[in-house]
């Protein structure tokens, strides 16, 4: 039994449960659910215990895979609550905070305030005389 837990061989861990049924080494059988715990499959088990009216000798290992299987499920549906919580809070925050600083957020008929200083829409307010028509006189091809 310890060489078939140590050798990490699925097969042989199954071959050895059949080697003690065909024994009729039914505590055997048990012990090496035991100790071949993680190579064993649940269904392959089931049926082998089953097959050969020895299912008392085979519960206490699915007790034990039913916990883990259980436990295993309440970490997944942990993590998923809190994956749906944390997703929620992210849709719940608006992107821009405050007031809406485009053209396409703030509706008809609204215009965005401009702030002091600035030539509005978040430029710099350009020096006196720049973006002001030409004045015929100045030297403009007259």
């Amino acid at each position: 039994m310890q060489y078939a837990s140590e050798s990490k061989d699925i097969e042989l861990a199954e071959e050895l449960l059949a080697w003690f049924l065909e024994e009729d080494k039914k505590e055997c059988f048990a012990a090496c659910l035991f100790t071949c715990y993680d190579l064993l499959r649940p269904d392959v088990v089931l049926e082998t215990a089953w097959r050969h009216n020895i299912m008392d000798f085979s519960m206490p290992y699915f007790m034990q895979v039913m916990r883990e299987y259980l436990s295993k499920v309440d970490n997944l549906d942990a993590s998923e609550s809190l994956r749906r919580q944390e997703e929620q809070n992210t849709e719940s925050q608006p992107i821009v905070y405050g007031t809406p600083q485009l053209m396409l957020t703030s509706g008809p008929g609204q215009a965005v305030p401009s702030q002091p200083g600035y030539g509005g829409y978040g430029y710099p307010a350009a020096p006196a005389g720049y973006g002001q028509p030409p004045q015929p006189g100045f030297g403009y091809g007259m």
